[in-house]
């Protein structure tokens, strides 16, 4: 059952898991940007004092996301592949929470929002590279 292409499969499913976690993230964004025409700048601590079901969602989400790639890690080890490309995924990810919860209980840290996209984009770019050189 577990061979190099069902790994294959289980990283396209990763890949897209990631990519609906991206796309939830932009509705949250979208959420913040009216809550700070509300708000204004200065009250930070307000802007998710109400959060929609999109954060929810997507603050749960990133628990499915660490699963995926944990499995990917457990189905790697199995396969006795070099390993280096879901260590570095799964550091990424867990860099990507601690930003994530810095923007929720630290009322949004100076460039918290910019680097918690960019770590979101590594990710998917460093599963789809290791997708492209997992060879059969």
């Amino acid at each position: 059952m577990l061979n190099i292409n069902f790994l294959r499969k289980f990283i396209l499913f990763s890949m897209f898991l990631m990519l609906v976690q991206i796309l939830i993230g932009l509705k949250v964004r979208e959420f913040i940007d009216l809550n700070i025409d509300i708000y204004g700048f200065d009250k930070k601590n307000l802007w998710l004092s109400n959060p929609n079901i999109e954060f929810y969602i997507h603050r749960s989400f990133s628990i499915l996301i660490l699963a995926s790639n944990i499995l990917l890690f457990i189905f790697s080890s199995k396969l006795k592949l070099e390993m280096k490309w879901v260590k570095l995924i799964l550091i990424l990810i867990l860099v990507e929470i601690i930003a994530g919860a810095s923007m929720y209980y630290f009322s949004f840290p100076i460039l918290s929002q910019p680097l918690h996209l960019f770590i979101a984009i590594l990710i998917f770019g460093f599963q789809f590279n290791w997708y492209l050189n997992i060879k059969d």
